[in-house]
């Protein structure tokens, strides 16, 4: 079963504040983390991911987050 709407948002401001100041392993680590808890141990779908990304990456520097925005363009998310 999904977790409901506002639990979604708050898991992903959660992972948007966790992921601050973290490498970039640790910033994975994050976002696999709270992919999980979106997912609540099924698939997580295409536009979650990219919600979840969106969150993870806004911790980033703007040069990375260009990095990071090409990469998924690549992997198609």
């Amino acid at each position: 079963h999904f977790v409901i709407e506002e639990e979604r948002l708050q898991l992903l401001r959660e992972a948007a504040e966790k992921a601050k100041g973290k490498s970039g392993m640790e910033r994975l680590d994050v976002f696999l983390e709270y992919g999980e808890k979106l997912s609540a141990g099924g698939s997580l779908p295409p536009e979650e991911q990219k919600a979840l990304l969106a969150a993870v990456a806004a911790s980033l520097p703007k040069e990375e987050q260009k990095q990071l925005t090409q990469v998924m363009m690549m992997l198609g998310l």
